[in-house]
């Protein structure tokens, strides 16, 4: 990713743009935000595409190949401009390193991440294949090694030869789907290796010190005859057995090797979105100092199995695993409480229409809140009201459950009022969980590491209904949602986006109403980005 030069474009369309990625076989990629805030890959043809016939007719003809396929393994077409130039398409952004940098930056895969990464290559391609599209062109640089999994690029633009050292025999005769197996086993072969498949001079092919299921398997889709070649349907069979390549450690790892996207992102000159992050902030919004961290006190539950949580909780507390916090009120300082008054906002539900009940909240402005692992605090603006007089939460991740009841990649968030106060308004509060990075419409990882969406929410629930001092609790990602581009997105799992993970719990009057009253975290593994 390189900086935007003096003769590039403020924006494309109605996309801002942020730097260069890159060139293509038809023009200049750059990395853009569209008004609603979402980040797009903008490919613009150049000139001298512009004026070769064939050349503007094969990128139409691609555009709209983009425009068709649809796939959990390809970038989705957002925009285009294709009746007159400038010509150009917008694809949704795909975070992370391309195989090319990730094998030269870490060297070769090991063998299981090597299989399950064919398998997930073969499925998309093969995805392809059935909506009549051929790669042609199938490189390293051509996977972005996503969080979610890899995505192949670049299929929409492919040059008619191949890529040198990696296409078929046959490519240039007029390439089939047998063209993109061969490629698919010489991009592996180098995956396995770190060498060019078929070394410098085109020899025969390397498969050196790779392990003989993997090498013989890579040698199957590069056999000369393209009838001899495995089908995509067998590559992913014989690679099944694996699992799935979101949850290899290694490919884990890749992701720091990605470019970290720009976070002041929109060029000074030219048109721009209205608001940095697609959220126009409200009149006069300006961040606050971070506030101190809640302290912890002792914790207490009173669902089942009552006295085994207690004494489990007492010696993780003392542990620092798992830590019942007392919310105090008042907590958020002189800019809450000036916002505040002397007590929270909690308004009785007595004679409000249903509609008017808090459910799933959405977001209204910036969140500038962040879990900062490290420090063991939340960065961000101070809490925006001061809570309830005895409001207690706790933060349970699966490997610190007590009760073992918790499946592996969950995270148990519940809250309670040390003591009940009967006759008391409704209070909804409405737990809020944010990842290290911006997600896209379809709950997949942006890259974007200052994070400023609200986050993925769970309904808001009374804290006074039933019994106040026994603990209300959610599982992240189970009962989280975000509403986004006028859907609901589903959670994902935080194994998806490494780093330090917000929880806010928002004080809800309605969906669109509510404040900040306390802000804590968890960490999960390494921060990317």
């Amino acid at each position: 990713m390189e900086a935007l030069t003096d003769t590039d474009p403020a924006q494309v369309g109605a996309h801002a743009l942020l730097a260069r990625l890159g060139a293509g076989a038809l023009g200049q990629v750059y990395l853009a935000r569209s008004p609603g805030g979402r980040l797009v890959a903008v490919q613009v043809v150049g000139s001298r595409t512009t004026g070769d016939p064939e050349a503007l007719a094969r990128f139409k003809r691609e555009a709209e190949a983009v425009r068709a396929v649809r796939s959990a393994h390809t970038a989705d077409l957002v925009d285009a401009s294709l009746a007159a130039p400038p010509f150009w398409l917008a694809t949704e952004y795909a975070a992370g390193p391309t195989l090319a940098r990730a094998v030269a930056g870490r060297g070769p895969l090991p063998a299981p991440t090597c299989r399950r990464l064919l398998a997930a290559l073969a499925e998309g391609l093969a995805a392809l294949h059935a909506y009549g599209v051929v790669h042609r062109d199938f490189t390293p640089e051509c996977v972005v090694l996503a969080g979610q999994g890899p995505l192949i690029t670049g299929f929409g633009f492919a040059r008619d030869a191949g890529a040198p050292g990696s296409a078929a025999p046959e490519v240039r005769a007029g390439a089939g789907p047998a063209a993109d197996v061969f490629a698919l086993g010489a991009l592996l072969a180098y995956a396995a290796t770190g060498r060019p498949p078929f070394g410098a001079g085109g020899g025969p092919l390397d498969v050196a010190g790779v392990e003989p299921g993997l090498a013989e398997l890579v040698a199957a889709c590069t056999q000369e005859d393209p009838a001899r070649r495995p089908a995509l349907a067998e590559v992913v069979e014989r690679c099944a057995g694996e699992g799935a390549l979101a949850d290899d450690p290694v490919y884990a790892g890749l992701g720091a090797l990605g470019d970290a996207v720009p976070r002041h992102a929109v060029r000074a000159q030219g048109p721009a979105p209205a608001g940095a992050y697609g959220y126009p902030p409200p009149a006069g919004y300006a961040p606050a100092a971070p506030s101190a961290p809640s302290a912890p006190g002792p914790p207490r539950r009173r669902r089942g199995r009552a006295g085994a949580w207690a004494a489990a909780g007492l010696a993780l507390a003392a542990l620092g695993a798992v830590a019942v916090w007392g919310i105090p009120a008042g907590g958020g300082g002189a800019a809450a409480d000036a916002a505040a008054g002397s007590q929270p906002a909690a308004r009785p539900s007595a004679g409000r229409s249903p509609a008017d009940q808090p459910g799933l909240i959405r977001q209204t402005a910036p969140n500038a809140d962040a879990w900062d692992p490290v420090r063991g605090e939340c960065r961000g603006p101070e809490v925006e009201e001061r809570p309830l007089s005895g409001l207690q939460g706790v933060i349970t991740p699966a490997e610190r459950d007590p009760e073992g009841e918790l499946q592996p990649g969950r995270v148990r968030i519940a809250f309670r009022l040390k003591e009940a106060v009967p006759g008391a308004p409704a209070y909804h509060l409405a737990v809020v969980v944010k990842p290290p990075h911006e997600v896209d419409a379809q709950g997949r990882p942006t890259g974007v590491s200052e994070n400023r969406q609200l986050g993925f929410a769970a309904l808001a629930r009374d804290v006074h209904e039933g019994d106040a001092t026994q603990w209300k609790s959610v599982v992240y990602p189970d009962d989280f949602s975000m509403e986004m581009e006028g859907r609901r997105v589903p959670a994902p799992a935080p194994a998806q986006d490494p780093g330090g993970w917000t929880v806010v719990f928002r004080h809800a009057v309605s969906d669109t109403e509510h404040k900040s009253v306390w802000c804590r975290g968890f960490d999960v593994g390494a921060q990317k980005g």
